[in-house]
């Protein structure tokens, strides 16, 4: 079954709640707080339903006043029922996401309580964000350190520890809801990193100098929203370009790691103010060049928050959809 962007890790949010901490990274604090998280599925074939999944809740989100005090992430299963031995479709909680703040509010610990529990941990330098690490039993998993021009991140490094390569599937699952960038670059962008991460993690393997390797990723930006971000690694190159719609970001300032539909792990920061609608990946590997388009339709609610997202994705005679349904309190 085809993998979906995902991603849940750490949130860090960019807010503020004075003249002088408004500019704060750290903080998260949308006016509209997202409730719950649906989703559904399908793949067609000559337009004929060859695989669905019904709409059901993935995710449960629990607020303190104005402050997100965890996420709760449900994962659909299938079990045969009757002595037809006809197949349903469950769903039971995945895991549960902690998140701890400071006296300004700022996040300064992710937990993943699960299957394989997780921890990352945020350090600031003044109003920014400095590092933030993902440990798993003590051992590193990954470090992101983040990098300023006095007014927005301009790039970061990401070491990746040896539990990186080491960890299951599962594990692999529980880091993408710890990573700090879902929040900070916008769903969709911060998967991009992680799709650029798995490839070059790859290449590090196969040269024998995966332990601490390094990939750095710079972003460009348009006024509000992250336009670009590109790395390279060992002879990989990978940019990506994002457009946006003119609404507002649920997730705007919140920190995490996901999922990319190739089953690769990303850095996720909703950094950017707009919700991305088009991400064009330009990729060069050992001298071939590979493009690929992703294109997302929304709807909105009266205050221009996204309601729905759906992806839609095309092959000869294929389609595969997959949509987004947001609840808010």
């Amino acid at each position: 079954m085809k993998k979906i962007l995902l991603i849940v890790a750490a949130i860090a949010l960019l807010a503020g709640v004075s003249s002088c901490k408004k500019d704060m990274e750290g903080k998260y604090a949308p006016k509209e707080k997202i409730q719950a998280v649906y989703q559904e599925r399908a793949l067609y074939y000559n337009d004929e339903v060859s695989y669905e999944v019904p709409k059901y809740k993935s995710e449960e989100w629990t607020w303190e006043k104005d402050r997100l005090n965890r996420i709760t992430y449900y994962e659909e299963y299938t079990y045969e029922s009757g002595e037809d031995g006809e197949t349903e479709t469950g769903h039971e909680v995945m895991y549960t996401q902690l998140f701890t703040y400071d006296g300004d509010g700022r996040l300064t610990k992710s937990e993943i309580l699960g299957q394989v529990n997780m921890v990352a941990t945020c350090e600031y330098d003044g109003k920014y964000l400095k590092t933030m690490t993902v440990n798993e039993s003590g051992e590193l998993v990954v470090a992101y350190q983040f990098n300023h021009d006095g007014k927005k991140i301009t790039s970061f490094d990401l070491t990746l520890g040896d539990d990186f390569f080491d960890g299951d599937e599962k594990t692999m699952e529980q880091i993408e809801r710890v990573s700090p960038l879902r929040f900070v670059l916008d769903v969709e962008p911060s998967a991009k990193v992680m799709t650029a991460t798995k490839v070059c993690a790859k290449r590090a393997a196969k040269a024998g100098s995966k332990a601490n390797a390094v990939l750095h990723f710079d972003l460009t930006w348009d006024g509000d929203n992250v336009s670009r971000m590109a790395t390279s690694y060992m002879g990989a190159t990978m940019q990506y370009a994002f457009a946006y719609d003119g609404k507002n970001n649920p997730y705007s300032n919140l920190f995490e790691l996901v999922n990319m539909m190739d089953g690769s792990l990303m850095p996720y920061m909703a950094l950017s103010k707009n919700n991305a609608t088009k991400i064009t990946l330009t990729q060069t590997t050992e001298g071939e060049t590979l493009t690929q388009t992703e294109e997302y339709a929304y709807t909105y609610n009266v205050k221009d928050y996204p309601t729905s997202k759906t992806l839609s994705e095309l092959w000869e005679d294929a389609r595969y959809e997959q949509t987004y349904y947001y609840e808010y309190k």
